[in-house]
C-alpha cells in the first residue's frame, strides 16, 4: 500500500489541482517531517482545503443528480449483507429504521 501511495502521490496531488481547481502550489515541513513534503495552498491547512473541495463537489453531485445523497443526523447500525458481500446499510433516523442499497460511505 505505501508503495502505491507514495508511487503515485505526484500523479495525485495533479489529479486534486485539475479537478478541484486547488491551490497546492506550495510544499512545505510540517511536525515531525524531516524535510517539506506536504503540499498546501497560501490560505487554509491542506487537509482542510482538500476535504472541503471534495465535500462541496459531493454536495454539488448530490443536488444536481441522483448518484449521491447526503443523509446527516442518522446512525449507521447494521451492514446489510448478501453472503460476504456488502449491499448497503440499515440507519436510525428520527427514531425510525431505514436501509440503503449500493455503495454507501459511512
Amino acid at each position: 500500500v505505501v508503495k502505491v501511495l507514495c508511487g503515485n502521490s505526484g500523479a495525485d496531488v495533479d489529479w486534486l489541482v485539475d479537478k478541484f481547481d486547488l491551490d497546492l502550489s506550495l510544499l512545505a515541513r510540517l511536525g515531525g517531517h524531516s524535510a517539506p513534503r506536504t503540499h498546501r495552498g497560501k490560505e487554509r491547512f491542506p487537509g482542510m482545503t482538500i476535504t472541503y473541495a471534495l465535500i462541496q463537489m459531493l454536495e454539488k453531485i448530490a443536488e444536481k443528480t441522483d448518484r449521491a445523497r447526503i443523509i446527516t443526523k442518522a446512525r449507521a447500525h447494521t451492514l446489510l449483507m448478501n453472503g460476504k458481500t456488502c449491499i448497503g446499510l440499515t440507519y436510525e433516523k428520527g427514531g425510525k429504521d431505514e436501509k440503503e442499497y449500493g455503495p454507501v460511505i459511512l
